[in-house]
């Protein structure tokens, strides 16, 4: 049986809906959504591989946290643009309610057939997006940009207002000439004063190159944290093993 992207959308979205079996002190975020996601047979492959890393499941609970964090920060700072590239199964815009409050405008980004299947899982549960959000189908392994841009504008997104732009759990699905790429684009849509949010393994991106290639992109400041770090933050006790393989970021433009 192959693991496709669609099963790995599952299989996370598994791992953040066991955060609700957790004592509700003990929880770093709340997701009554992710349950609807879980997938079949394939997810459970998935799961597998995934958590043969022992860090993996503490990285996606930190990394749902900090983007959460990043967000809530954005808002608060008066951004008034959400741009989600490779949403999968996230559901930020239904979840976050500082989003609504604000009257934030949600963008949300992927492959067609992955946003026509987080569509239906929804509607099959009786939930429709809001009005607020819109979906936009891209291939980032292909020339992406000019179509994606494109088709944001007819969606209702303005380049010339900052954004806070949602990119997690991409890298490991791009090679290096890709994720370049994808930088660059970000900073050209990105108005002045935008943030992008990312998480990445080290095996994408090296944290000692990091910066100068956020700033060849267009990018001006990076706080960039070890998984080790941001487990500091929010969780007691020592970090587990395998806390140097994963980091979390934020650019400014």
């Amino acid at each position: 049986m192959s693991v496709e992207i669609t099963d790995t959308a599952a299989a996370i979205a598994r791992v953040r809906s066991w955060e609700n079996q957790l004592p509700e002190g003990e929880r770093l975020f709340e997701d009554p959504f992710a349950r609807l996601f879980s997938g079949g047979a394939a997810a459970d492959e998935a799961v597998e591989l995934l958590l043969a890393v022992p860090v993996f499941r503490d990285y996606v609970r930190l990394r749902t946290r900090f983007i959460d964090d990043a967000v809530r920060a954005a808002l608060a700072a008066g951004i008034r643009q959400i741009l989600n590239l490779g949403v999968g199964f996230d559901c930020r815009t239904l979840r976050l309610g500082e989003i609504a409050q604000q009257g934030a405008r949600v963008f949300e980004v992927d492959l067609a057939e992955q946003l026509e299947r987080k569509r239906s899982i929804l509607a099959a549960a009786g939930i429709a997006m809001p009005p607020f959000a819109r979906l936009v189908a891209a291939d980032f392994t292909t020339d992406f940009a000019a179509g994606l841009t494109r088709d944001l504008v007819a969606a209702g997104y303005d380049a010339s207002v900052p954004v806070v732009v949602v990119w997690e759990g991409v890298l490991g699905y791009l090679d290096d000439v890709a994720c370049d790429r994808m930088l660059r684009w970000i900073a050209q849509v990105a108005a002045t004063a935008s943030r992008l949010v990312f998480s990445y393994p080290v095996s994408r991106f090296d944290p000692e190159d990091l910066l100068p290639r956020i700033r060849a992109a267009g990018f001006v400041w990076l706080d960039d944290a070890s998984l080790a770090d941001v487990y500091g933050r929010y969780l007691p006790g020592e970090p587990p093993q395998g806390g140097d393989l994963y980091r979390f970021a934020v650019a400014w433009r």
